[in-house]
C-alpha cells in the first residue's frame, strides 16, 4: 500500500475527482467549469510525467516488466499510471 501514498497517485486521484466535478458542474451551466477541466487536465499531465519517471527509475523491476509498464503508462496516460501505482506494490512481487 505504500505506492498509494505516492504524490503522483494522489495527484492522479485529484485530477480524476476534479474532472468528475467539472462535468457535473458543467451540466448546470456554470461557466467556471472550463477552468476546472483545464486544471484537471494539467494535473493528469503531471501524473503522467511523474509515472513515466517513476517506472523508468525503478531498480526493483526486471527489464521486461519495466518495458511493459512503460508501454502501459505511455499508451494510456492517466489510467496506465494509476494502474502501475495500484498493482506494483513491493519488490519481488510485481504484477505484469
Amino acid at each position: 500500500m505504500k505506492n498509494l501514498k505516492q504524490p503522483a497517485f494522489i495527484v492522479g486521484l485529484l485530477s480524476i475527482l476534479l474532472f468528475i466535478v467539472s462535468v457535473a458542474v458543467k451540466s448546470y451551466g456554470y461557466r467556471g467549469s472550463d477552468y476546472i477541466i483545464i486544471t484537471a487536465t494539467a494535473l493528469a499531465g503531471i501524473t503522467w510525467i511523474m509515472s513515466i519517471i517513476n517506472v523508468s527509475t525503478r531498480s526493483d523491476m526486471k527489464p521486461f516488466q519495466k518495458r511493459f509498464w512503460l508501454i502501459a503508462v505511455v499508451a494510456a496516460p492517466l489510467i496506465g499510471g494509476m494502474l502501475f501505482f495500484i498493482l506494483h506494490q513491493k519488490a519481488n512481487r510485481l504484477t505484469t
